[in-house]
């Protein structure tokens, strides 16, 4: 090898070397999977392809202690389109049925990127519809809407008795006067793990602990 190609070769090398690591991608945490099916210690969670209010949409139904919801997403999983609440099956409601649907225009949206450390809003508002009582009411999204892009981290959990490791999960936290939550979102299957605090006491956790094949 002549002295030149010998000193590009180590140059390419050496540039190589000091150049970052390919990042993980924000946006990527939240993409929906359908036919995904999950359980955390407290619910199962499906996830479909649905159509909500008019267009195509991603369906994450959760379902617990007697208890349905159901989440719609746009194709990117950033977006929350709408809600449906279904009846309470202890109290003899129809559990396959929605009691309320809210639908949110505009849409409490995630951004596309963020770097550790940046901060955002999401807020959203739009309408609910009682099925049972035949209202529609406005509505303001009532979930956390101060966010902190944390970081990406890897999530250490027990699935189906199996150590797993979910990589370059999306760790942002919420504030709300004295209430904080941290979660954690994988690509594929939304948020997996999540806390909740008041002050510096942790009220509850809830992880992603198995997962089900069709």
């Amino acid at each position: 090898m002549s002295p030149v190609l010998l000193r590009s070769t180590l140059a390419l090398g050496l540039s190589a070397l000091a150049a970052p690591a390919f990042a993980a991608d924000f946006a990527t945490c939240f993409t929906l999977t359908p036919g995904l099916r999950w359980s955390t210690g407290d619910e199962t969670l499906t996830i479909e392809q649905a159509t909500f209010n008019g267009q195509d949409a991603i369906k994450v139904h959760s379902a617990g202690g007697g208890v349905g919801t159901a989440s719609y997403h746009d194709a990117s999983g950033r977006q929350l389109l709408g809600q449906d609440r279904y009846g309470i099956s202890a109290w003899g409601g129809d559990a396959s049925q929605p009691v309320m649907t809210d639908t949110f225009k505009p849409a409490p949206t995630f951004p596309t990127n963020a770097k550790p450390g940046d901060r955002f809003e999401v807020n959203g508002s739009g309408e609910r519809t009682h099925h049972v009582e035949e209202t529609v009411t406005p509505l303001d999204y009532d979930g956390f809407s101060d966010y902190t892009f944390v970081g990406f981290e890897n999530v250490e959990a027990t699935v189906d008795n199996q150590a797993r490791t979910f990589k370059d999960t999306c760790h942002v936290s919420a504030t709300f006067e004295d209430s904080r939550i941290e979660a954690w979102y994988a690509a594929g299957f939304g948020r997996i793990k999540f806390e909740r605090y008041l002050g510096e006491e942790l009220l509850m956790r809830d992880e992603i602990e198995a997962i089900h094949a069709d």
